[in-house]
């Protein structure tokens, strides 16, 4: 689903609801959302499958907002390639 759901962007928090459910914030730190973050979409991006861009005010995975590269569509041919609508270009 990364292809799908970065194809416009999308936070890590948003990540984290489509893959796994919304974090209970009663229960604090958000280790699945930790985990996301470490083990696929931080190699992701040292790869430059993904850009990841954060709000200089707030240094924080869950608002970070992350989108695929040139270098995804270039490199990578995926199920889900036929559900993806064309990016939002301004």
């Amino acid at each position: 689903m990364l292809n799908v759901e970065t194809e416009d962007g999308a936070t890590g928090a948003d990540l984290r609801q489509v893959l796994f459910g919304e974090h209970d914030p009663a229960v604090g730190f958000d280790d699945v959302l930790s985990s996301l973050y470490i083990q696929v979409l931080r190699p992701l991006c040292w790869t430059g499958l993904l850009q990841m861009d954060r709000n200089e005010s707030v240094r924080s995975t869950q608002r970070s907002v992350f989108t695929k590269t040139p270098l995804w569509r270039a490199v990578l041919r995926l199920e889900t390639d036929c559900i993806v609508s064309g990016a939002t270009r301004h």
